[in-house]
């Protein structure tokens, strides 16, 4: 060994990489000391780095809706899907008394047959949405509006040739049922030659892909553009995209009573809802300051001055006299956000086209949090790790307003449920209806620090810490050093962060092997 004046220790802290306790001597005046050959040692650097140490605690991924697809009729199943499936836009559920009942995509339930003959209403638009989503609108005949006409039967009958039924351009109430989205099949309530009332379930999915429709109704069309980034928040005001240099605007509301503007909005054009929304949707979104406009079913002068101003905010153009164009908001659910497009940017559309969907999370993760715990407050983000080791960040988008005692301790500070949001989910989960995940929360960090692993520390006799710079290596292998003395920090994934006077980065400090 060196010939010493103090003695000092190599420890194995939590994480170092030494095996046991080693014990040599080292020069504590700085002065030049050989490490013994016999020490099994390396060296590294002095990095600066951030440190970080984590809370977990354990949460529960979960699907946020689940779905019963109801039987359209009393009827004797011939055939259904099986558990396992997917259900989309398009899929024969079953067939029923040798009939198919096909799945389409929409909020609003099937309550009636539709024809030529049908009165006008939102349930046609919806179901239009799909004939052309399907590709059963070839030529683009079809106006995606509230009226069943010549070219919706056309594409009915299409559609009928391929579901080898009476090609009568008619659609019956039995028909149809109308889900929310994609679905994955977890039980089928009906079997095989068992009858079902109407009303009755079928199969019951859980909804991997909230779907909402958006299609272009525009007058005339053209190259789109301005797609909205998937997972833009969905609010009134937001531009969906643009067709043709008419943007495309989402209003909050209820599409069942209003789908979207089907006309031309301009001063002299009659009263009606369709006027009222848009005025409370701009005056709503502050383009009207000093309340000029009166929000009513009519449009007048002091509704015109406030377009113009939102039509320049939104890059839109701006006609004399100013008006609205058809097409130019679609109405939606409130708490969606931008999917998948189905018309890419810059591609121009010839008819009435599906350009988007809506969507919401189909997954979230759900834990419990003490009432006050600002770990979990709205909007926070939080690290979500998967079993497989995954790492994804997840945002807290709902704080729960029922506090429980979950310890059901007497006293115990109330707990309410937290909901996260996570940015992306692995596929490694796909096949579980729930899983538990980990939630990692900073509980302290250590930013830019001077690291050093930890088992480059050396405990000194006296107390204290120390590292061993190198100075130089000899011939043998044997290193030649001096101590400085260190403050130690925050303990984190085997390093630790250490202080000193002497301590700059890239120094080469001995480690044990």
């Amino acid at each position: 060994m060196r010939n010493t004046t103090k003695a000092a220790v190599v420890v194995a802290l939590v994480g170092g990489a030494a095996a046991g306790v080693i014990t040599w001597a080292v020069n504590r005046n700085s002065t030049p000391s050989t490490q013994a050959a016999a020490v099994s040692l390396s060296t590294t650097k002095v990095q600066r780095k951030d440190l970080v140490t984590y809370d977990e605690t354990v949460a529960t991924l979960g699907f946020v809706e689940s779905f019963t697809v109801s039987s359209p009729l009393d009827g004797t199943v011939t055939s259904i899907v099986n558990a396992g499936d997917t259900v989309d836009a398009g899929t024969v559920i079953a067939y029923l008394d040798g009939a198919p009942v096909v799945a389409l995509v929409g909020d609003i339930p099937t309550f009636r047959a539709l024809s030529t003959s049908s009165t006008d209403g939102s349930d046609i638009r919806q179901f239009e949405q799909n004939l052309v989503l399907l590709g059963y609108d070839p030529d683009g005949a079809i106006s995606v509006d509230n009226h069943f006409d010549t070219a919706t039967a056309t594409a009915v009958k299409r559609w009928q040739a391929d579901l080898g039924v009476t090609e009568d351009g008619a659609v019956p109430k039995t028909r149809v049922v109308y889900v929310p989205g994609r679905l994955l099949v977890d039980t089928v309530a009906a079997t095989v030659g068992s009858h079902v009332a109407s009303g009755g379930s079928l199969a019951v999915g859980r909804v991997v892909e909230r779907k909402v429709l958006v299609a272009s109704t525009v007058s005339a069309h053209g190259a789109i553009t301005n797609l909205a980034t998937p997972d833009t928040p969905i609010v009134t005001g937001t531009v969906l995209f643009v067709d043709n240099a008419v943007p495309v605007v989402a209003i909050e509301g209820d599409a069942a009573a209003l789908p979207g503007l089907v006309r031309d909005l301009k001063v002299g054009v009659s009263d009606g809802a369709d006027v009222k929304l848009l005025e409370r949707a701009l005056a709503d979104l502050g383009f009207d300051p000093n309340s000029t406009m009166t929000v009513d079913d009519h449009f007048d002068d002091a509704t015109a001055a406030v377009v113009a101003a939102w039509q320049t905010k939104i890059g839109a153009t701006v006609a004399e006299p100013v008006s609205v164009p058809a097409g130019s908001f679609v109405v939606v659910p409130s708490g969606l956000f931008m999917g998948a497009g189905w018309i890419a940017e810059g591609v121009a559309i010839t008819g009435d086209s599906v350009v988007a969907t809506l969507t919401v999370p189909a997954r979230e993760v759900s834990t419990t949090a003490p009432v006050g715990d600002d770990t979990f407050v709205l909007g926070a983000s939080i690290e979500v790790e998967f079993p497989d080791g995954t790492l994804q960040t997840g945002t807290v988008v709902e704080v729960g307003t029922t506090a429980t005692n979950t310890s059901n301790t007497p006293g115990a500070t109330p707990s309410v449920p937290i909901t996260i949001r996570v940015d992306s989910i692995p596929a490694s989960v796909d096949s579980f209806v729930q899983i538990p995940v980990t939630l990692r929360v900073v509980s302290d960090e250590a930013k830019n620090a001077f690291v050093v692993p930890v088992g480059a520390l050396v405990a000194l006799a006296e107390g204290g810490y120390a590292v061993e710079i190198v100075d130089a290596k000899n011939p043998d292998g044997t290193f030649t050093g001096h101590l400085v003395g260190v403050t130690t920090g925050l303990f984190a994934d085997g390093f630790v962060a250490v202080t000193g006077e002497q301590l700059s980065e890239s120094q080469t400090v001995v480690v044990p092997s």
